[in-house]
């Protein structure tokens, strides 16, 4: 009896030195900060104005997981399922939404089913010749002279270059630089919206800059029929990238000239467009805003290679290029603005692409409206310098306590900043912001571009 009481104590005394040991290594863990909290779901009442949430042909579901960084919107409409990072992402994708409506009504007409009949024959033409003989096609092209010649080489050679890429089975291979921008938030892993690639046939037209459809006007009229819906002519939506190219044929091939913009009703802002798709989107060819953005980016003392893969960078679109460009342009006094071009040409998605343009963008907007930014400074993601220490720019809408987080915030050679600040256009968890506040970081929320309710 006695020994089995021994042992009976002795099984408690293990238990409960395993539990305090737990308890130990528990506390040890989240000094350090090796626990985090689980990413928050939010409401998407709470993120978008009611108008918003849902339409004629679409809802958006009322759960909005988050990955730590971004918010992931999903929205079900008539069109598909499309997965949107943010609220201005989802607010773009409900705009499309409501444009393929329109495009679709207009498809069934009698006069875009006549014209479609005559444009299928062009259009199938341009693209077998285009596919067939990419290089005598591109070399056929006329090159003019003065500033339509610039542009028309400038996109030929982009648009070649990007054929290639294109007709390879690894299209990324070509244009992408591992880097640092494949770990910026919005990676491959954690997006899943569908259907986020160009359709290569109408793609491989366009990608040209000036083929012979192009040259003709075809680029033109789909251009001001993006401008009637307030779309991005750019845009990654595959599903409004084809109806668009369908409209736009059967509107310059099929002789509906400008019948198809005129019974389109104008479509809704619910974004500044400051930040988006403007007038220079849809006013300019794209070979001239390939130029403009060269130029620009040689000024600032990039390599001609750099330039070229990012002017065809496969997850860069002319929009994103441009804006990315315009950025770096309202920053003139701001040092190593170049040392961008290699953070920007390893990114692994569109999301990612869209995370390096809007920090800039929010950089901009500091050194505009706060304090004069001394110089760029990339490091795993870009950031500026100011006379009394760094901004960090973070274009996310939910950031909680994280590993990445956690990570970044002790880097020792943020030490020797006086003040370290997060500019975050969203929200910051109450864990998060007490963590880095422990850590010398000032965190302002909520610096972004509003939806308009």
């Amino acid at each position: 009896m006695q020994k089995k009481n021994a042992q009976t104590h002795l099984k408690q005394g293990s238990s409960l030195f395993l539990a305090a040991m737990a308890a130990l290594l528990l506390g040890a863990a989240t000094v350090t900060g090796g626990t985090y909290e689980k990413p928050p779901v939010l409401k998407a009442a709470d993120q978008l104005p009611a108008k918003l949430l849902q339409g004629a042909h679409y809802r958006v579901a009322p759960r909005v997981p988050t990955d730590g960084f971004l918010a992931w919107f999903t929205i079900r409409s008539d069109f598909g399922i499309f997965r949107a990072a943010g609220p201005l992402m989802a607010a773009i994708r409900i705009n499309e939404i409501q444009a393929l409506a329109q495009l679709d009504q207009l498809s069934k007409s009698d006069v875009f089913v006549a014209g479609l009949k005559h444009s299928a024959r062009e259009f199938s033409r341009e693209v077998k010749q285009m596919a067939a003989h990419p290089k005598e096609t591109l070399e056929g092209v006329p090159e003019g002279i003065g500033r339509f010649f610039q542009r028309t080489y400038r996109g030929a050679k982009t648009g070649l270059q990007k054929l290639g890429d294109m007709q390879s089975k690894e299209p990324q291979a070509a244009a992408v630089i591992p880097g640092p921008g494949s770990k910026l938030p919005g990676g491959p892993a954690s997006r899943a919206a569908k259907g986020e690639k160009p359709q290569v046939a109408s793609a491989t037209v366009r990608m040209a800059g000036k083929t012979t459809a192009d040259a003709f006007g075809y680029d033109d009229q789909r251009r001001k029929l993006a401008k009637k819906l307030r779309i991005d002519p750019y845009t990654t939506n595959a599903v409004l990238e084809k109806k668009l190219d369908a409209i736009a044929w059967a509107a310059f091939a099929g002789g509906l000239g400008f019948t198809a913009v005129k019974s389109l009703a104008p479509g809704s802002t619910f974004i500044s467009m400051t930040t988006q798709a403007t007038d220079w989107v849809w006013d300019t060819p794209p070979g001239d805003l390939k130029v403009k953005n060269e130029r620009t980016l040689l000024a600032l003392g990039a390599d001609q290679d750099s330039v070229d893969r990012f002017l065809r960078h496969p997850w860069y679109t002319l929009t994103l290029q441009s804006r990315l460009v315009r950025a770096l342009k309202r920053m003139p006094k701001t040092a190593r603005r170049k040392t961008v071009l290699p953070l920007a040409l390893s990114v692994r998605s569109y999301d990612q692409a869209r995370f390096v343009v809007e920090s800039l963008e929010m950089l901009a907007a500091y050194n505009k409206t706060r304090a004069p930014l001394t110089a760029l400074w990339v490091a795993g993601t870009v950031m500026g310098r100011t006379e009394s220490g760094i901004v960090v720019p973070a274009p996310a809408d939910a950031v909680s306590w994280n590993g990445k987080l956690d990570h970044f915030a002790h880097r020792p050679d943020f030490k020797t900043a006086r003040k370290r600040l997060l500019w975050v256009r969203g929200a910051v968890t109450p864990r998060a912001k007490k963590e880095l506040t422990a850590l010398g970081w000032t965190v302002k929320e909520d610096v972004g571009p509003r939806i308009k309710g």
